[in-house]
Parts: C-alpha cells; sequence; structure tokens
C-alpha cells in the first residue's frame, strides 16, 4: 500500500527573495559505515520544481540527532553526479552512512521564477514517518520515491521497490561494491518540532 506521507507544516507557498540555503560539506568516507542507494523521481504533474529529501539519523534516545556530518543525508532532483537510467524514471543517488537507525525529516521543494523563489515545506511533524536501519559494511537499496506537491505542501511516496531496478543501477554504477540488500522502510514515531534551517532560509527541519 502507498503511504503519502505528507507534511503537517502551516507554511503555504513562501516567497524567497533570493535567500541562499547553507553551503553543504563535501561528504567523506565514512569509516566501518555502510552505503544506502535510493531514487528520487518527480510526479508527471509536478516536474518544474527541485525537490529535497533529508534523511537523519536517530540518537539514543530515538530522537533526532544533530544535523551535520555522516548522521543526515539530501536527496535531491537534478542532482549532478546521480546516476540515471534509460527506461527508468527519475535518478539514483547514493551516500555512505553512519551505522544507525535513519528517518525522514521532511521535504522540500524549490520553483524558480525569474529572480523570484518559491519554496514549499513539508517537514513531518509527525509523529510517524519513514525509517530503515543501516549497519556497518551494508549496502541497501531503499527503492525509488515519487515527489510531487500537494497544493503547497512538498510530499515523498515510496513508488516502487524492484529488483530489476536495482540491477539496472548497479549495471550503470562504477562505485558500488559488494551485496545489495533491498530494504522497505518501516513507519516509525518520531517527534518533531519544527523550525527554520536558518535565518536566511525559509526552509524547515525538524
Amino acid at each position: 500500500m502507498r503511504l503519502l506521507f505528507t507534511a503537517l507544516a502551516a507554511l503555504a507557498l513562501a516567497q524567497c527573495a533570493g535567500a541562499p540555503e547553507a553551503e553543504e560539506t563535501p561528504r567523506r568516507r565514512v569509516p566501518d559505515g555502510g552505503t544506502v542507494i535510493i531514487g528520487i523521481a518527480e510526479a508527471a504533474s509536478n516536474t518544474s520544481p527541485t525537490y529535497r529529501m533529508l534523511w537523519r539519523r536517530l540518537d539514543d534516545t530515538g530522537a533526532f540527532a544533530d544535523l551535520g556530518g555522516d548522521r543526515d543525508f539530501e536527496v535531491r532532483s537534478h542532482e549532478g553526479g546521480s546516476i540515471r537510467v534509460g527506461g527508468i524514471p527519475g535518478e539514483f543517488v547514493t551516500a555512505e552512512l553512519e551505522p544507525g537507525i535513519y528517518a525522514l525529516d521532511s521535504v522540500f521543494a524549490v520553483i524558480e521564477d525569474r529572480r523570484v523563489s518559491y519554496a514549499a515545506n513539508g517537514v513531518i511533524v509527525g509523529p510517524e514517518r519513514p525509517s530503515f536501519e543501516i549497519e556497518a559494511g551494508e549496502v541497501i537499496y531503499l527503492g525509488i520515491w515519487q515527489v510531487d506537491l500537494d497544493v503547497t505542501t512538498a510530499t515523498a511516496t515510496p513508488w516502487r521497490l524492484e529488483e530489476s531496478d536495482l540491477r539496472a543501477v548497479l549495471r550503470e554504477s562504477e562505485g558500488i561494491r559488494g551485496d545489495v540488500r533491498m530494504r522497505q522502510v518501516q513507519p516509525r514515531d518520531v517527534q518533531c518540532a519544527p523550525r527554520r534551517l536558518s535565518s536566511r532560509s525559509q526552509r524547515q527541519v525538524c
């Protein structure tokens, strides 16, 4: 059954007067870490925005750990270096992560309109949200996720998890080694108090 993880943030499509996002630190290799592969595909009716999905590691209490480092990763549409496969919608991204449990924090969409950007937040207030666990040395595949705009809210839906897609991605990738396991996400309760990512950004996170 397809689960639509819509955000409950009250923020409507907000205009950003050129407010830049914080610069990202290049990812490093993670000693004794695991590797995740995930696909992201835009809904056919909403291909204009650039979408982002933010996954974050949980701490020992089951709450989100602090942002930064290898405790979180972000999947972006139209990302340079992503893997594209002919005949399969969207693109695929890989990331090295610390072992642990990760949950979906939020989805974010930006529509560029000349010199003004329109932002749609998709914070999952929840508390239930999709999650997965990764162990040291594991390589896991989370399937293809469809990103969309539901009126004024960015959303993400697990679309399909098929071995044929995974085989096709592995044929196109040069850097993925070892056995890859398909991993179904699981619902998990994680509390969220939405806040702005920074004073210069319209984006909200938990």
